[in-house]
């Protein structure tokens, strides 16, 4: 269950006291914050009911990936404070984000908050008629402080789950048990363990039980609490997140960091952000030990990579992370931009749409990012003609995107870059109306009535019999002189509307070029995620090996991250190993004669710089089965090179598993003299 709204609207307080706590005076809520409300046993069948309840931050920047939790919401409770006079806008905001996190429909509750400082102070007819209008299934007036409505709410949540949709679990009373300790641990404030940890923990707990269970039943019991978001299994170190809520504590002051930037660039840099102490913390803000909280900062930024929120731009002094929905530099008014062609109009989570949209277009190879502004991001073509989007914002909730190129673009890279938009909105908002600007080809005068154009384009192009396409019908009824314009306010002629931009669109070729594309987009995010968690898996085994491990902060040539070594008594040695890392199955291949992996050195000078390197440089491959292995590859490449007088080109992959023990053995070896 869900308990969304404004800051300040209450939400705190009647999460607390549905979960069967005291109310006491708080202050906003710092990201989310989570608690069980267990159920009776249900008399007549015997099943075991709970609630989760979430409830988020209020404030904007506070929602960022507020949307991670939202997934399996059976109900959502949107709270307002009634002595407010314009709530409508916001109120239609927050339904509209919530009618998009979520696939699966669920029951909504409209609850005023607070009416111990005051009741509606607008008219609660319109309330109830908004109400009603939206879907919700009710209008309550609460204070959680006072105890007013709050048994009446209560049971609305119970009678709005609809409780035969949510799919039930026949499990032992071993599951029970299991689940029951791990939420001890996490009301203990524990935050993170190792699976192996946990384990250890919970067969502690239960010995005297004689209770016994497998690494497979655990298992089930963590995927069973990571649907309503309870515990998380992180994607490297084998760690299990016992506060998925901290995600958001941290994403928020990023975000807060990010504003104070005085050049409004939208950006951080990677190593400010990783390191953590110099973020921007509210007062309430749940900072965590330092050792916890450099594995909560690696998972927060795998999960802004995963989710396409974020571009990582190398830079002479360390990799920046920018954020296109956080830029705040306006675009100066340029008198020769490129005219706008086809906007879209669409409802959904605007910053989240246009920030996804900006990073997968970077990551595609027919379009280069040039600049990003407040709400705009200009791209280049591979030939250096300017293209791009521009978003305006609309009623909360609501936004349109404008798509504008240079003329002499070719017709068909223009469709391609419309095209490219109009799936990724398609597939992420709601509502999408595509807008043709059509230009008077008599006059030059553009035409006002857009919507009145796309309609008669619309109709005309669906009388086409369903056996036949799009562009096979479309000739036929051009042929026949059956095309659809539309008048020219200025010179009164006719304006054709299905010209070369709406036949290329249309065209199978040009879908099946933007596939491609969203390919490509998909598997650079996807690879960026996966290295993300490698550098996870490398600083969680190393830290457990008791050394020291860090990333490289300015962008080096092949060089990813270093291992210092520590010394009997644990001071740093300065003798070390460099990392290169590699994550997927595409890095090795199978050579058929021997079955030998080889991996292709793409860039001559990579290897001459690892073979030059001070200390050894180790070649990291993670692949799909999150299975790694290391290599020295200095060493091999001044074998093989005879010190740099052959060229090499491919490395026999002849590795060891990356562990514990392998960086122990690393370490005994640079310690001993043994390797430079």
């Amino acid at each position: 269950m869900l308990l969304v709204g404004e800051s300040g609207a209450g939400k705190t307080g009647l999460s607390k006291i549905l979960a069967g706590q005291q109310w006491q005076d708080s202050g906003s809520t710092v990201g989310a914050w989570a608690t069980q409300w267990k159920l009776p046993v249900a008399s007549l069948d015997g099943v075991e009911r709970e609630i989760w309840l979430w409830d988020f931050g209020g404030q904007a920047d506070q929602r960022l990936i507020h949307q991670l939790y939202m997934d399996d919401a059976a109900l959502a409770a949107l709270v307002f404070d009634g002595q407010k006079d314009d709530i409508f806008e916001t109120l239609g905001q927050w339904d509209r984000d919530l009618a998009r996190v979520s696939s699966k429909a669920f029951s909504k509750l409209l609850v005023v908050g607070r009416v111990d400082t005051g009741g509606l102070r607008v008219s609660r007819t319109q309330v109830k008629a908004f109400a009603k209008e939206h879907g919700f299934s009710g209008l309550l007036e609460t204070s959680a402080k006072i105890g007013i409505g709050c048994e009446e709410f209560k049971q609305a949540i119970l009678d709005n789950i609809n409780w035969e949709s949510i799919p039930w679990r026949s499990s032992p009373l071993l599951f029970k048990r299991l689940k029951e300790e791990i939420i001890r641990l996490k009301d203990e404030g524990r935050v993170l363990l190792r699976f192996n940890e946990l384990r250890e923990i919970l067969q502690l707990r239960l010995s005297a039980e004689a209770a016994r269970f497998t690494d497979d039943e655990l298992m089930a019991v963590i995927g069973l609490l990571s649907g309503p978001a309870v515990v998380w299994e992180l994607k490297f170190g084998s760690w299990i997140l016992l506060q998925p809520e901290l995600i958001n504590a941290y994403a928020q002051a990023v975000i807060q960091s990010m504003r104070e930037d005085k050049h409004e660039r939208g950006c951080i840099a990677e190593e400010r952000m990783l390191d953590g102490k110099s973020l921007t913390y509210q007062s309430s803000t749940p900072r965590i030990g330092e050792d916890d909280e450099r594995f909560v900062l690696l998972a927060m930024y795998q999960m802004l990579v995963e989710r396409g929120l974020c571009l990582r731009e190398n830079t002479d002094q360390g990799s920046l992370l920018i954020f296109p929905s956080y830029y705040r530099r306006e675009r100066p008014e340029l008198v020769d931009h490129p005219a706008v062609q086809v906007s879209y109009r669409f409802n959904g989570f605007v910053d989240d749409l246009y920030a996804r949209l900006v990073v997968r277009l970077h990551h595609t190879k027919s379009f280069e990012q040039d600049h990003l502004w407040r709400y705009a991001a200009d791209f280049r073509t591979l030939t250096k003609k300017q293209l791009g989007v521009k978003l305006i914002r609309r009623v909360a909730g609501a936004g349109e995107l404008e798509l504008y190129f240079d003329p002499v673009i070719p017709m068909q890279e223009r469709i391609i870059f419309s095209k490219y938009v109009h799936e990724h909105l398609l597939q992420n908002a709601r509502d999408v109306v595509r807008l043709r600007h059509y230009v008077c080809p008599h006059c030059y005068t553009p035409v006002g009535n857009r919507e009145v154009a796309m309609k008669r384009l619309d109709g005309w192009l669906h009388r086409r019999p369903a056996s036949v396409g799009v562009t096979d019908q479309a000739k036929t009824l051009v042929s026949n002189g059956d095309s659809p314009t539309i008048v020219c306010s200025e010179c009164e002629k006719r304006v054709p509307l299905w010209d070369e931009m709406e036949q290329c669109f249309a065209s199978p070729e040009i879908q099946k070029k933007v596939q491609d594309l969203q390919e490509q987009a998909s598997i650079v995010l996807d690879n960026e995620s996966k290295e993300r968690a490698l550098v996870g898996d490398v600083i969680s085994t190393v830290a457990l090996a008791g050394q020291i491990c860090r990333e490289k902060n300015v962008s080096d040539h092949g060089i990813d991250m270093e291992v210092e070594f520590k010394s009997e008594t644990g001071h740093a040695t300065g003798r070390m190993v460099y990392l290169q890392l590699k994550s997927g199955d595409s890095y090795l291949k199978t050579r058929k004669s021997d079955g030998a992996e080889i991996f292709r050195i793409e860039k001559p000078r990579h290897a001459e710089y690892w073979r030059e390197q001070a200390f050894p440089v180790l070649l990291v491959v993670r692949n799909s089965k999150s299975e790694i292995r290391w290599m020295d590859v200095r060493s091999y490449l001044n074998r093989e090179s005879d010190n740099g007088k052959r060229l090499v080109k491919q490395i026999v992959f002849q590795s060891e598993r990356f562990d514990v023990m392998s960086v122990r053995r690393w370490r005994e070896a640079a310690l001993s003299g043994k390797v430079l």
